[in-house]
């Protein structure tokens, strides 16, 4: 019987640190809220760590609403010229101001949109988009582009309907049981070597 108590003891325990670590993780995210101590050498606090545990990530904000719908509209993919180095390795890349004046220059100049990419260019500075999708490091996962595209995996599988999207947004939730799931429909590779490091 004292087997049985000390095990309710330990489940109890960690249900209250787990409880007080996911209450700390979804609280404010406001740097001058978080304590100056340092909570390990990865992370600077308790909540930071927690947030990454429980992969609680804040949507990304972007810097400039960028249309894909209007852009896949008009016939673009998404490798043509934004995500181009998706079909050569394993990082899609993000576009720079440069692939975007490729165009730009002379379509569509007139528009806020545009202006605000031109005056990035003029400036010098290039776009500061930030990541939609991607893992923590602590998942291990070593995830390539390349070959789900000679696989014919179309990027909404993975990505949702950026068709159908102003601005992109994490509408599938990438885990490990979606990635597997998908890997033994289309009779891939699903040993923990093809994906994890």
């Amino acid at each position: 019987m004292p087997n049985v108590i000390d095990r309710f003891r330990t489940v109890l325990t960690a249900a209250v640190v787990v409880s007080a670590l996911a209450v700390t993780a979804c609280g404010s995210t406001d740097s001058s809220q978080l304590s100056s101590t340092t909570f390990t050498t990865a992370r600077p606090t308790v909540a930071q760590a927690a947030r990454e545990f429980f992969d609680i990530r804040q949507a990304p904000v972007q810097p400039i609403a960028f249309p894909h719908k209007r852009h896949i509209e008009k016939g673009l993919t998404c490798t043509d010229y934004c995500h181009e180095s998706a079909t050569k390795g394993p990082v899609a890349g993000l576009p720079s101001v440069k692939t975007c004046m490729i165009c730009h220059d002379a379509i569509a100049t007139d528009r806020p949109l545009v202006q605000q990419v031109a005056n990035y260019q003029k400036t010098g500075i290039d776009i500061p988009w930030q990541r939609v999708y991607g893992y923590t490091h602590a998942a291990h996962v070593r995830f390539n582009h390349a070959p789900h595209l000679r696989a014919k995996v179309e990027c909404s599988t993975c990505h949702g309907a950026v068709a159908q999207q102003t601005v992109a947004e994490r509408n599938v939730d990438l885990t490990m049981g979606f990635c597997v799931n998908c890997h033994q429909q289309k009779n891939a590779p699903n040993d923990c070597l093809t994906c994890h490091y």
